[in-house]
């Protein structure tokens, strides 16, 4: 009849509009591309800033709708065509950057330093860049680091990895940030682990894989901390790995389930190595140890003994550069700043030192809260644990954009949704780099960055809470985003 549409047409048409989210994650994977080509083309990426934060601005928006909207549209049959897709732009935002020259950040150099010291037979630990005994050694390398009166404040496991980085690729900093890569990389296959233990989504990697900041901080500017947050998530798919079967099912909450968690022995090695690699993990250790046991704490103090034996012999050293750095490194410090800067007004002589005492106080706190209960599941033990990174980072004096590494890892894991405040802190965290440009601190830089942030943050937390008390009043099971704002905030 005229007008009316073939069987064939009409049943085509419902397969072409499930088939549209897919397309769009890839059109949205070519756009990252072109961002990243072009960044990854740049010398001098700050230069000037306001292109950086563009490019940096395009990358982060089209990462959330990504993410956010066209993953989650699609159906089961596109979700697995998707995987592939997901991973292999993963892959090829990382190389489209990994070969310019790392002037995001000059971390890297001091990398290179340390490394190749290690491998003269020189300890780090003793010696400052610019000590006049190690006169012969400088060269580009050390014209290009920064913070050279200050003895190395890198730990016994990031030591380790630069002297084999400098075995491998020698002054080549190229070499170093394509080792990174490869640690960045096995930070993605471990969250695949981790999810499907979950029963989630694979597809929900992509809140890690498309996020620009492991892209930038890691494979662009090549900074360390993607070694210990590797060892870190090592440490929680280990702890999850399956039972045998039928172990643990007919057993209780608290601790009749927690005699049935396993592998504590190498869960403790990799959470020592991950403390050793930048202590934020340092905190977890009684949280681990309230799920596994007393045999934990020996296997991690025997691990803390053995693979910090550097760091042990030389602890005056070490804590003299440590102090130094302490000292007089305050960058985007956030809360602790706003603190400071409250109560100076108050006290004109001990304001630091106050604030100082309620950032340890909270850092206690924080750490009694994850041990004082029973740890029910495994997604528990990723809440409590991500809980507890969050909170370190958001009351220190120090917050550079790549300790958010220790905290984005988890967002793919902590519910079927993310916690989009901390998404938003990883994409407002670059306006740092206005900062880095200048040399000069801006106070809309902090209001910037930390205002929305936490008004998010609010907002997520009084809705999970109001889901919270819905789901108690209905007498059904909430699900993990209720019980983190609930319960675990």
């Amino acid at each position: 009849m005229p007008g009316s549409k073939s069987p064939t047409v009409t049943a085509a048409l419902p397969r072409r509009r499930t088939s549209l989210p897919l397309l769009a994650l890839g059109v949205t994977a070519a756009d990252l591309l072109l961002v990243y080509g072009f960044l990854g083309q740049r010398f001098y990426p700050l230069n000037p800033v306001w292109v950086y934060l563009m490019l940096y601005a395009i990358a982060f928006g089209v990462y959330v709708y990504a993410a956010g909207r066209v993953v989650p549209a699609l159906r089961k049959g596109n979700a697995r065509a998707a995987l592939p897709l997901i991973l292999g732009g993963a892959a090829l935002y990382r190389l489209a950057v990994v070969f310019a020259p790392p002037h995001l950040s000059t971390d890297i150099f001091l990398y290179i330093w340390d490394g190749r010291l290690i491998n003269h037979g020189i300890n780090p630990y003793h010696w400052a860049p610019n000590a006049t005994p190690l006169r012969y050694l400088r060269d580009g390398v050390w014209n290009e680091a920064e913070y050279k009166s200050y003895q190395s404040i890198y730990m016994p496991v990031s030591q380790m990895v630069f002297a084999l980085a400098n075995a491998l690729f020698g002054t080549n900093s190229v070499g170093y940030k394509f080792l990174y890569m490869l640690f960045d990389f096995g930070v993605i296959g471990l969250l695949l682990v981790v999810l499907k233990r979950l029963n989630r989504p694979l597809t929900q990697v992509i809140w890690y894989a498309w996020c620009p900041l492991p892209v930038t901080e890691v494979s662009l500017a090549g900074h360390q901390d993607i070694v210990g947050v590797f060892f870190l998530l090592a440490a929680f798919a280990l702890a999850m790995r399956p039972k045998e079967q039928g172990q643990g099912k007919e057993q209780g909450q608290g601790k009749e389930q927690n005699r049935g968690w396993k592998y504590g022995g190498g869960v403790a090695l990799l959470l020592a190595a991950s403390v050793l690699t930048k202590g934020f993990a340092l905190l977890l250790l009684p949280l681990f140890t309230r799920v596994h046991g007393r045999a934990f704490a020996v296997w991690a103090a025997c691990g803390l003994l053995y693979l910090g034996m550097p760091l042990w012999v030389y602890l005056p050293q070490f804590l003299h550069g440590m102090h130094q750095y302490l000292e007089n490194v305050h960058v985007n410090s956030g809360l602790f700043g706003w603190v400071n800067l409250g109560l100076s007004y108050i006290t004109r002589h001990w304001h630091y030192v106050i604030t100082e005492n309620l950032s340890d106080a909270a850092l206690l706190g924080v750490t009694y809260w994850s041990v004082r209960r029973p740890v029910a599941d495994y997604a528990d033990l990723l809440r409590r644990a991500f809980v507890v990174l969050a909170v370190t980072l958001l009351v220190i004096p120090t917050l550079f954009p790549w300790y958010l590494l220790w905290t984005i890892v988890f967002v793919p894991l902590l519910g079927r949704k993310p916690l989009y405040s901390f998404v938003l802190l990883s994409g407002l965290s670059a306006l740092l780099y206005v900062y880095y440009y200048s040399m000069q601190a801006y106070w809309w830089v902090s209001a910037a960055e930390y205002g929305p942030f936490y008004a998010l943050l609010a907002w997520e937390f009084w809705r999970a809470r109001h889901a919270r008390d819905d789901v108690q009043h209905s007498g059904r099971a909430g699900d993990g985003r209720a019980a983190l704002g609930g319960a675990y905030l």
